[in-house]
């Protein structure tokens, strides 16, 4: 009896810190997914080879840490979000990389405190999260880079 007590405790509970930890991771992973695929198609339009290359190979490392979040989410039965794209993606290249340097410095800060609000719950998803914050800095750091080889002016 004391089972079924416990299991309806926990259906009719408010929703428990793991479950509300992976909403969020869930919402992380959509982001970061639509991280991906605005890098994809901005490195399809540059005209410039080196920053093609370097946009298209930040695109490769994130699609790896979409892997890495729908892994920690299908562990959990969970899916990702679906990722909001913009409405517009921007004139140039520097416009374009400029609204990617945002979104991953957002997904990095995100990633941190999900790190620290995982800490409590499990610590292997914790250190995972606050590795890719760390990869995340490194990569904004490599587009930023990138974006500012970009003529702000020039229109593509």
């Amino acid at each position: 009896m004391a089972t079924s007590m416990g299991f309806f405790q926990r259906l009719l509970s408010p929703l428990s810190e793991e479950t509300r930890l992976l909403e969020d991771l869930s919402v992380l992973a959509g982001q970061n997914q639509g991280l991906v695929e605005g890098l994809k198609r901005h490195a399809a339009v540059c005209k410039y080879p080196n920053i093609k290359a370097g946009v298209a190979a930040i695109a490769e490392q994130e699609a790896a840490h979409v892997k890495t979040l729908n892994a920690i989410l299908a562990e959990h039965i969970v899916w990702a979000k679906l990722p909001q794209l913009p409405l517009h993606d921007g004139a140039n290249n520097w416009a374009r990389l400029s609204g990617d340097l945002e979104v991953i410095g957002a997904l990095m800060a995100e990633l941190r405190l999900a790190a620290v609000r995982w800490e409590s719950v499990n610590q292997t998803i914790a250190d995972k999260l606050f590795q890719l914050a760390i990869e995340d800095g490194e990569r904004e750091s490599d587009l930023r880079k990138l974006a500012l080889k970009c003529d702000a002016l020039a229109l593509d």
